[in-house]
């Protein structure tokens, strides 16, 4: 079982442990590292873990990298030049509470942090796992995941936003990181890239991630915070987006095996109650 108390306070500790010339940005990292949040990512990532049987030191450590690459994405989302937010899950961003050039830099550190981490997994499998887990890690990150999601949403005006475009971006941008949460403890595990079982749980993820861009929307929605163009759910219409993420969730394999997965399929089919 995935004890969020406790990987909260391992993931503080680890940081904890390292040293640096800044107490500014110590404290602005600790901001973001003690920020609430579902921990959707290490849930993911500890329950392949276990569908896959990795060693739990093994699994640990991955699930505090793949935590510290989404609150890295989190800080510099924030960020004027990007989202330009003022608030998160009920508290003021970083940049709000420190400055821009502090949350900037924590930005960079929490993924360097990430890398360092993910570094220690050399000395826990294979090389082989390890050199494939680590393409994968990577992939996630840069310009065919998270970055290059970013950056497709900002060339992208919004006049020329279509169902195709925003599928892609929410793609790179968040499922990337739900793939690599739940494909890496499977190649860490020793299994083959190739496997089945690995195609299977990749499906799983990008329909899990579809599901997720799909409450999140709707989440948007009641805040009234984005311009319907701005997501799936206005070019889609409410009604058939929710039944498509619902669909595509269900029927991935796996999907029982997963937590995070059956509480997102309860809470779109209270939604689509609702509609």
């Amino acid at each position: 079982m995935f004890l969020k108390e406790r990987f909260n306070q391992d993931l503080t500790q680890s940081f904890l442990l390292r040293q640096g010339p800044s107490s500014r940005l110590r404290d602005a990292i600790l901001y973001a590292l003690n920020s609430p949040g579902k921990r959707l990512r290490p849930r993911l990532a500890h329950e392949s873990g276990v569908l896959f049987g990795l060693q739990p030191t093994v699994s640990s450590t991955f699930c505090r990298s793949i935590e510290l690459v989404h609150l890295f994405s989190l800080v510099h989302d924030d960020l004027p030049a990007l989202d330009d937010d003022d608030f998160r899950r009920g508290q003021p961003t970083l940049h709000r509470k420190f400055d821009e050039g502090i949350a900037l830099l924590a930005g960079d550190e929490l993924l360097q942090f990430a890398h360092e981490t993910f570094w220690e997994l050399m000395n826990q499998v294979d090389r082989e796992s390890f050199t494939a887990a680590l393409r994968v890690f990577h992939q996630a990150i840069g310009r065919d995941g998270m970055i290059g999601g970013q950056a497709l949403e900002l060339e992208t005006p919004s006049g020329e936003m279509n169902l195709e475009t925003l599928t892609r971006i929410q793609t790179l941008k968040t499922g990337a990181l739900f793939k690599a949460a739940v494909v890496i403890p499977a190649l860490l595990s020793g299994t083959s890239p190739s496997d089945p079982r690995v195609v299977e749980i990749e499906t799983f993820a990008l329909a899990f991630g579809f599901a997720f861009q799909i409450a999140d929307d709707l989440q948007d929605e009641e805040q009234d915070r984005h311009e319907s163009t701005k997501n799936i759910l206005g070019l889609m219409g409410r009604e058939a987006a929710i039944e498509l993420a619902l669909d595509r969730l269900s029927d991935s394999a796996h999907f029982k095996a997963f937590s995070p997965a059956k509480e997102l399929a309860n809470l779109l089919e209270s939604e689509k109650r609702r509609s």
